[in-house]
């Protein structure tokens, strides 16, 4: 069997600085490490358009990407040590838009994590003993490639994997939805492909430096530091996003088949079984904290989507205020004077147009009370230690 390697073509990358002599990679300062950073990928283009995506501007447009030959993104590896500034690199993370949008694009991202990680060691950058690659994907891809080419898929993970001698691939799949039909069921069925026809197949021949994790894609602050607004599910408004009982029966048997039969018994899960896992019975649930970062964002939903044709929900559907006045609680106070504050959005009036279009809960007390539920279910991913799981 032929085993696909990289192509020559060019992709479409998340627009960055081009006096950076690593793009389209990115050094950043996420996971809160002293001396340390993280090896951030982007790509433009994806084939989900969801509510509150911070990445919309590039993600929904290709217009907005910065096309690189592939061959020139690894290149852009080979100066990472004079650019790291002697700051050791946690993880490595891509992202989009969307990294597994097409076959191409799945060998390619395969590429971009295996080679960054053999840099990484080969010049001793790692902060780790083992070095993580993510690929935050939606897998929707997956559920729509033939046989042929999930062969091809597998034999070139597994070539790629037999490079590694510190480091691990992980596949994030980020739910979007917990109900949502025409969202969750390929993302099911990719999960599935991606699970049972290419990372088990490598695990049961002695492989465990790969792995894939269920993420829910958003949801409150289920640790309550940041609970003025809460993302709701729009079929049941009062209902936090994610809340176990508005779970589909396709995703319930995902997630439970993830933790009764998948992190017990591959080696692979050693690291996950921890104690914010509860013992690997919690999947991370990926929060909207009013950070600046996601300010931002629910601020580029209200006045930059208009600028794409595309179906989303308006704010009103996907987010819940618990109160109309400013919180009393001193947490909740900072934030929100934070996010009042001029040097977050420049002109005053913006960020409260964003805020006037988010309603009231109509029984905050019942919703805080759901949202404390879903403790037993998740733990929370904050960007500080954005990967709790790794």
């Amino acid at each position: 069997m032929k085993v696909m390697m990289v192509n020559e073509k060019y992709d479409l990358f998340a627009p960055r600085p081009k006096a950076s002599r690593i793009s389209p990679f990115e050094l950043n300062a996420e996971g809160g490490y002293k001396n340390a950073q993280a090896l951030v990928l982007r790509y433009a283009g994806c084939n989900l358009r969801c509510p509150l995506c911070y990445a919309w501007s590039y993600a929904w447009s290709k217009n907005r990407g910065e096309r690189y030959k592939i061959q020139d993104v690894l290149r852009a590896l080979n100066v990472l040590s004079g650019s790291a500034n002697n700051k050791k690199i946690v993880w490595v993370r891509i992202q989009g838009g969307e990294p597994c949008l097409n076959f191409d694009r799945i060998i390619n991202t395969i590429t971009f994590a295996t080679e960054s990680l053999i840099k990484i060691n080969a010049d001793s950058l790692n902060y780790f003993e083992i070095t993580r690659a993510i690929i935050q994907t939606n897998c929707l891809a997956f559920s729509e490639l033939s046989p042929n080419e999930i062969s091809n898929i597998l034999a070139y993970l597994e070539k790629s994997l037999k490079r590694l001698d510190k480091g691990k691939l992980i596949f994030e799949v980020s739910f979007k939805s917990p109900n949502n039909e025409v969202y969750l069921r390929p993302q099911a069925k990719g999960y599935n492909v991606l699970l049972n026809k290419i990372v088990i197949p490598l695990w049961e021949t002695g492989f465990n430096n790969i792995a894939i994790y269920p993420l829910a894609g958003l949801g409150p602050s289920i640790d309550e530091d940041n609970l003025f607004i809460i993302p709701v599910d729009s079929k049941f408004p009062e209902f936090p996003l994610f809340h176990p009982s508005t779970w589909s029966d396709e995703f319930r048997m995902l997630v439970d088949d993830f933790i009764q039969k998948i992190v017990p018994n591959y080696k692979s899960y050693n690291n996950f079984r921890g104690v914010h896992t509860n013992g690997g019975k919690k999947l991370a649930i990926e929060e909207l904290e009013p950070t600046l970062f996601q300010t931002s964002w629910i601020s580029g939903y209200a006045r930059g989507y208009s600028e794409h044709e595309v179906d989303v929900k308006p704010i009103h559907e996907i987010l819940r205020k618990l109160t109309d006045n400013v919180p009393e609680n001193p947490q909740w106070k900072k934030w929100y004077n934070s996010w009042t504050s001029k040097t977050l959005f420049g002109r005053s009036n913006d960020w409260m147009q964003v805020l006037n279009q988010i309603p009231a809960s109509n029984d905050p007390n019942n919703l805080l009370l759901k949202v404390r539920e879903m403790d037993e279910y998740f733990y929370p991913s904050h960007p500080k230690g954005h990967y709790p799981h790794l």
